[in-house]
């Protein structure tokens, strides 16, 4: 979703559509994926943000952004099939608030279809909206009291458009509430990253190195651009240092490196959850991602935050400041 219009990125585009058309679970992940997540980022998120429910964090943070800005409009950004926006809406009938609107901002149409029968379904299709938009070419037409952006930001060619567009249509007081992939472009490793995984990945079990995706036994790590084609991860590693420049960050939450190709959809399949085995490698890894990350030897592959327009005391990951999470040329 950039600024062009030449050859290759309708084509993208094209491909973008139609992935997702075909796709018909967007949201599946491996078993070993939410031992993970249940055991370690939940209580790592509780540390920043008081809650381990994402759902949850998000529904505070946006309620309390809704509040203070005065306006229910809440925009989405790259809102996919909503499923995560109806779950929050959801999350804030049962806490309460009743006077909010998500406004879904979605490229495919396919996707669209199926989260405006899902909010209909659930009785939801005033609290969550659907509207087609090339973010490239975005213009608001009305201001927002809050803005949320769950895992669309890495498909993103016009990062600087779109984020300069919500500041101007963001109220004072609002909150940009953010969960999304900030690594390397295409979800590649970065080479301090890389060389330990590949070491490790001459030392692990055979039966750890099937592709699920590719359908194929990967005995050497392919380090694999997915922005290849579409727009998957297209300038992942580009999110935070624009954020920087045009939002001051009020709470963070970081992690991630080695341990993401073992939990995801490519590989994570391989691992059993029920496998005291496979749970031990994954604590291992655990450790060793965050150790990497507090003595600043790596920087996060994911993160959740809450911006705003105004500078302000900062909650994060071990006291990490933004600018340290930023993978700099040197």
């Amino acid at each position: 979703m950039g600024f062009r219009t030449d050859d290759s990125h309708d084509a993208r585009i094209a491909a973008e559509i139609e992935h997702f058309r075909a796709q018909t679970d967007i949201h599946a992940l491996p078993d070993i994926f939410h031992y993970w997540s249940n055991r370690f980022l939940g209580p790592h998120i509780a540390d920043v943000f008081g809650a381990c429910d994402m759902h949850a964090v998000f529904a505070s943070e946006l309620a309390r952004s809704v509040a203070a800005s005065g306006c229910r409009d809440i925009v989405s950004i790259g809102a996919g099939d909503g499923v995560v926006e109806i779950g929050v809406a959801e999350r804030l009938l049962r806490d309460g608030v009743t006077n909010f609107r998500f406004d879904c901002l979605e490229l495919s149409p396919h996707l669209i279809e199926r989260g405006r029968n899902a909010a209909q379904a659930k009785g939801l299709d005033g609290h969550v909206t659907f509207q087609q938009v090339d973010l490239s070419y975005w213009r608001p037409e009305r201001c927002y009291g809050a803005a949320f952006a769950h895992h669309s930001l890495h498909h993103i060619v016009s990062l600087e458009h779109v984020f300069d567009e919500l500041k101007q249509a963001l109220l004072p007081d609002g909150a940009f509430v953010i969960a999304d992939m900030i690594g390397r472009n295409g979800h590649m490793r970065w080479p301090e990253s890389l060389a330990p995984l590949q070491r490790l990945w001459s030392v692990i079990p055979p039966r750890y190195k099937y592709h699920h995706l590719f359908a194929r036994q990967m005995d050497t790590y392919l380090d694999w651009d997915c922005s290849c084609e579409g727009f998957e991860g297209i300038r992942a590693q580009d999110i935070m240092p624009t954020l920087v420049d045009r939002f001051e960050f009020r709470k963070m939450c970081v992690w991630g490196g080695m341990l993401d190709v073992f939990i995801d959809r490519a590989f994570g399949h391989n691992l059993d959850s029920d496998s005291a085995t496979d749970r031990a490698f994954v604590d291992r890894l655990w450790e060793a991602d965050c150790a990497l990350l507090k003595l600043g030897a790596a920087t996060p592959t994911q993160m959740m935050a809450v911006l705003g327009a105004e500078p302000g005391p900062l909650q994060s990951s071990w006291g990490l400041l933004p600018a340290a999470c930023i993978r700099r040329p040197d």
